[in-house]
């Protein structure tokens, strides 16, 4: 079974290893560097998760909060049209929509952040490349 990044990242590397070698060179460890963009990546999942459900019982929400006030006014004999502006203007409601941002907010926050570090780590890539490639160039020819 293939080691995890977290379990790869937790072993011990001896002196004057690649890792160490790329650590000098990028100013910072790969290794805990994918352990963050894992760490990242359940952030993001989660956060567009509650996103996704907050905004799929909106409707929800508002049919429920529309039923008891009907229920409440059912001898005025109130329109469905009127209904809705009532559920609409109930706190329960209001309150529902803006946990239903604040959901939407921290998903593109979390997408964000997983997407500034991927940028990053490929960044890292190409600089570990271009490395080798200087490297190759300073060496003679066999």
């Amino acid at each position: 079974m293939m080691p995890t990044f977290r379990e790869m990242a937790a072993r011990r590397h001896p002196q004057n290893s690649a890792r160490e070698t790329l650590t000098a060179s990028l100013g910072a460890d790969p290794y805990d560097r994918l352990v963050e963009l894992a760490a990242l990546g359940e952030r993001k999942a989660k956060a567009a998760g509650v996103a996704y459900h907050m905004d799929h019982m909106r409707k929800v929400v508002l049919a429920h909060v529309a039923g008891e006030l009907a229920v409440i006014h059912a001898k005025e004999g109130l329109s469905e049209a009127k209904l809705e502006r009532l559920a609409r203007a109930d706190d329960r409601y209001r309150q529902h929509i803006e946990g239903t941002a604040a959901a939407m907010e921290e998903s593109e926050l979390a997408q964000a952040e997983y997407w500034r570090l991927r940028a990053e780590l490929t960044w890292d890539e190409k600089a570990i490349a271009h490395y080798n490639a200087m490297s190759k160039l300073g060496d003679p020819a066999p």
